[in-house]
């Protein structure tokens, strides 16, 4: 199987698993073509996001959080993110969500693996990953007082 999401383009509903988390922005999920579901949440114009991780669409939403559903047996979870949720990482099946203080990993199963400590004030922003680090740039000043650090990936503590 392989899922995708599309928030552009509307489909028929009827035969869908629908999952009503707020109102305002609607994603679909697709199995190849096929749409298998329709999730709805709250609409704040920035800072949302939907990918699948396995077999799970993850949705970052502003101050929600991040939504982890299971493409298995649709059940959601939430999940609170320090300040706001920011972005989403992927790398060698590690799922990092990058937020308004700090970083939070998860594994392939969508398990805690680590939090990273307090990174930032107004935002941290991926610069890249190279072997098991992720150079950032944390926002500590806003507006603009952005300095670069970089972070070890097998465990989130601060390297330089």
């Amino acid at each position: 199987m392989k899922y995708h999401i599309d928030d552009s383009e509307e489909c028929a509903t009827e035969h869908i698993k629908k999952i009503v988390l707020g109102t305002g922005k609607t994603y679909y999920v697709y199995n190849d073509e096929d749409p298998i579901a329709l999730v709805e949440i709250n609409s704040y114009g920035y800072f949302t996001d939907a990918i699948v991780f396995g077999d799970y669409v993850i949705i970052g939403n502003y101050y929600e959080g991040i939504y982890v559903i299971s493409l298995s047996d649709y059940s959601v979870r939430n999940i609170k993110i320090k300040g706001y949720f920011g972005y989403f990482e992927i790398d060698k099946d590690v799922l990092y969500v990058l937020g308004c203080e700090n970083i939070v990993a998860f594994d392939r199963d969508l398990e805690w693996l680590w939090e990273s400590e307090y990174l930032a004030v107004d935002g941290v922003v991926c610069n890249g990953i190279e072997d098991n680090t992720m150079m950032i740039s944390c926002e500590m000043d806003p507006p603009g007082g952005w300095i670069k650090r970089k972070i070890s990936l097998t465990d989130g503590k601060i390297m330089g």
